[in-house]
């Protein structure tokens, strides 16, 4: 496909920032739509580069499309006319919808108790000062077995009730490790 040829009035909006920093953006990244804002700019061989932060905090580098003309740099780009049509303010609202917040999970614990009755009391209600005190509530059902604890649930399932490996296992590998060390250790030379 041939080039097309860009007027001089386009080329020199290629060649100056066309958002400030703090500027909120339409672009696209590998083909995917976000909306960011522009942390900073800088001038380069082939136009300006922005240095956009997504919604996830996450920064991407990017060129800027114009008139369906882009930059050299096409892995990220501004869709200019798209920001511009969109508007600041509502860039700036769907950024602020668009993050979501990090879920807690509640992890059920079997204490070992023969009930398994549903909990309709000591429920942790939303919006209690415990969930904003950083703190990990944790409630019990009287005459129930079970116990309810809420974490995060990146931290994993492991407590007091997990049951450790066998040593036997842990000594079995111990042994193997050493043979082969003593294996090994045959070959090297001592002076």
């Amino acid at each position: 496909m041939a080039k097309q040829k860009v007027s001089e009035k386009l080329q020199a909006k290629f060649n100056k920032p066309q958002f400030h920093v703090g500027a909120a953006v339409f672009f696209s990244w590998l083909g995917q739509k976000k909306y960011g804002y522009v942390k900073k700019h800088k001038n380069t061989g082939w136009g300006v580069q922005y240095m956009v932060t997504s919604s996830d905090g996450v920064n991407y580098p990017c060129g800027i499309q114009i008139e369906g003309q882009k930059t050299a740099y096409h892995t990220g780009y501004i869709l200019f006319e798209d920001t511009r049509s969109i508007g600041q303010d509502e860039i700036i609202k769907r950024i602020e919808t668009s993050v979501k917040p990090t879920r807690i999970a509640t992890v059920s614990i079997n204490t070992g108790g023969k009930e398994d009755a549903s909990r309709d009391d000591d429920s942790i209600l939303p919006g209690t000062d415990d969930a904003d005190s950083g703190t990990i509530p944790t409630s019990k059902k009287r005459g129930s077995g079970k116990s309810n604890v809420v974490k995060s649930s990146t931290a994993g399932v492991r407590n007091g009730n997990s049951k450790k490996r066998k040593d036997s296992t842990e000594s079995s590998l111990n042994d193997a490790i050493q043979k082969q060390r003593d294996f090994l250790n045959g070959f090297v030379k001592k002076d």
